[in-house]
């Protein structure tokens, strides 16, 4: 069986390709990808009689598939492609795209901890459950804090 072209390995490689194509078009866990290159391997190990053939004809079929990408990109195929993979669209502050809560509010308020400040816990104040972190120090539950700082999402708060 090396050494000679049949009809098996022209379908194994033909399959391979057609497989390693749909990987590059259609998003997926590489199951076709992965096939696909098992099915170009075999074919190529099947039609040759040498190591030295296996790799010559491995390099060229990484350059003819190379040639024909760069040959459908100039033809405009790959730029749509690579469009529908490019998110186009920005989620402003404007629109209600937020990425932190307003916590500026609490700035300066005292609550009580609801559950012991590790570093990190749970504090309320005003009413509201609030995870705050402490400013390096450990502290019970029921003991009277303040929010001294505010970093994005994070409320600093400091034992009264």
């Amino acid at each position: 069986m090396f050494g000679n072209w049949n009809l098996l390995t022209a379908f194994l490689y033909v399959m391979g390709i057609v497989l390693l194509m749909i990987e590059a078009l259609v998003p997926g866990f590489g199951v076709a990808g992965i096939t696909g290159v098992i099915l170009v391997l075999a074919s190529i190990v099947m039609i040759t009689s040498s190591v030295y053939q296996a790799l010559f004809m491995l390099v060229g079929t990484i350059a003819v598939a190379i040639i024909l990408i760069v040959a459908l990109y100039r033809l405009g195929y790959g730029k749509r492609f690579v469009k529908s993979m490019i998110l186009n669209t920005e989620q402003k502050n404007e629109e209600g795209y937020v990425s932190t809560k307003g916590y500026e509010k609490y700035l300066g308020m005292r609550g009580t901890v609801a559950t012991p400040l590790r570093s990190a816990g749970t504090v309320i104040i005003d009413g509201d459950k609030i995870d705050a972190v402490s400013e390096a120090e450990y502290i019970d539950k029921g003991v009277e804090v303040e929010v001294i700082k505010i970093e994005g999402g994070r409320i600093v708060v400091r034992r009264v």
